[in-house]
């Protein structure tokens, strides 16, 4: 292995390059069992389920500079990453299977091209996004059929209702916009990375990474069950605060924070519109340390 492209978890992930970061304390005990089982031929890890989540930026106020990110801190009670802050999202619904979505901006072929995966996946984990973004923060991702932006969705009282509809399951997001004469803008949304949670975790996730400028006239909210804290913050600061053990966030949020640090503006932060691969895997180094490892595709 070429030692000057082994990159940490806050460097600036490139293609090619290996990742290499420590095992959290927490996850010690479950990766060295994992070991012993695939040392015995007995991996069993379980297979990912798709997830998307959105970092929603924002241009700090006329005359500073910088911009800002929204973050969730999670609730103690959730079974995964409880108490960790992370962006809005969540898991694919096969329910947004059974509508068709209004769909405008780059087509389907060229975002499997963008995130680098099959057409079904990119179209899933777009509308996943867009749907988790609106449920857990009232931010639409969309906009009219006729091109004109939303104003806030949260003045409406039937887009008040349909997010509660979505957040049971009982809705598709494909019938929620064709209910509001409304369009998926997929060029609102811009990929950046992919991870998959390693095989040594209980619970896997194949993760989609999105960036997206709030949408003029919208208000990010905290009204989600998912999480305990809610709210808008520099990615320096974020980053400042995992380091001084005041906020618990894990290292792919981490490393999108990192790649968001180095941006001046929301606008640069979005001009990058294609993925990097992620996909951990538990090993050992010479010195009996246990580490996750992964070739960046």
């Amino acid at each position: 292995m070429d030692e000057s492209r082994i990159l940490g978890i806050t460097d600036i992930l490139s293609s090619g390059a290996c990742l290499e970061y420590d095992v959290p304390p927490k996850l010690r005990d479950g990766v060295a069992a994992y070991l012993e089982r695939r040392d015995a031929g007995e991996d069993g890890a379980a297979k990912p389920r798709l997830s998307s989540t959105v970092m929603l930026l924002r241009d700090k106020a006329s005359g500073a500079s910088g911009f800002q990110v929204f973050m969730q801190q999670r609730a103690s009670t959730m079974a995964f990453v409880p108490d960790a802050v992370v962006f809005p999202g969540g898991s694919f619904d096969p329910v947004d299977d059974a509508h068709d979505i209004p769909w405008e901006g780059p087509n389907v072929s060229e975002w499997a091209s963008l995130m680098g995966c099959d057409e079904e996946t990119a179209r899933r984990a777009l509308v996943t996004a867009a749907r988790e973004v609106f449920e857990e923060t009232g931010v639409l991702l969309a906009r009219r059929a006729d091109g004109a932006d939303f104003d806030d969705p949260m003045k409406s009282p039937e887009l008040r209702q349909a997010r509660d509809l979505l957040s049971e399951h009982a809705l598709s997001f494909g019938q929620m916009l064709e209910d509001i004469g409304a369009v998926l803008w997929t060029d609102l949304l811009h990929a950046c990375a992919h991870w998959v949670t390693p095989p040594s975790e209980r619970r896997r996730y194949s993760t989609f990474f999105f960036r997206a400028r709030i949408p003029q006239g919208q208000v990010a909210d905290g009204r989600t069950t998912e999480a305990v804290k809610t709210g808008w913050a520099e990615p320096s600061w974020l980053l400042d605060q995992h380091r001084s053990g005041n906020l618990l966030i894990m290292p792919p949020t981490v490393s999108n924070l990192c790649d968001l640090a180095a941006s001046e503006n929301v606008t640069q932060a979005c001009e990058r519109n294609s993925t990097i691969h992620v996909y951990p895997s538990p090993a050992r180094r010479s010195d009996g340390a246990l580490v996750f490892r992964s070739v960046i595709g």
